[in-house]
């Protein structure tokens, strides 16, 4: 055991000094981090966003008079205090239909 724990001793100096020898070894030095911290509130994985309740309707005459559909369902989010998951537009003949799916907030 303790001949092997030597051959290997001496097979990583030799490798060193190999590499010393063709001007690698001042390349190669300790690492200056040793370790990074990351903030406890970083996100890590994708949040959930589940549709709890869908609302739409035509975009002309919404009640924020809001000229797009992310900008309607956006203000329809805020009024219900909930998330936002996903906006659909849809042309009809009579202009454009907003759809917004929202995640209501837990009560």
């Amino acid at each position: 055991m303790h001949n092997e724990k030597q051959r290997d001793l001496d097979a990583s100096t030799s490798r060193r000094s190999l590499l010393k020898g063709v001007g690698l070894g001042s390349v190669w030095s300790t690492p200056i981090v040793s370790s990074i911290l990351l903030p406890a509130h970083a996100q890590t994985s994708a949040a959930i966003c589940a549709t709890d309740s869908t609302v739409g309707g035509p975009l002309s005459g919404n009640p924020s008079d809001a000229a797009t559909c992310q900008a309607a369902c956006e203000f329809e989010a805020a009024s219900e205090g909930a998330q936002l998951c996903d906006v659909r537009e849809v042309s009809t003949g009579s202009g454009t239909d907003c759809s917004c799916d929202l995640d209501l907030p837990s009560s």
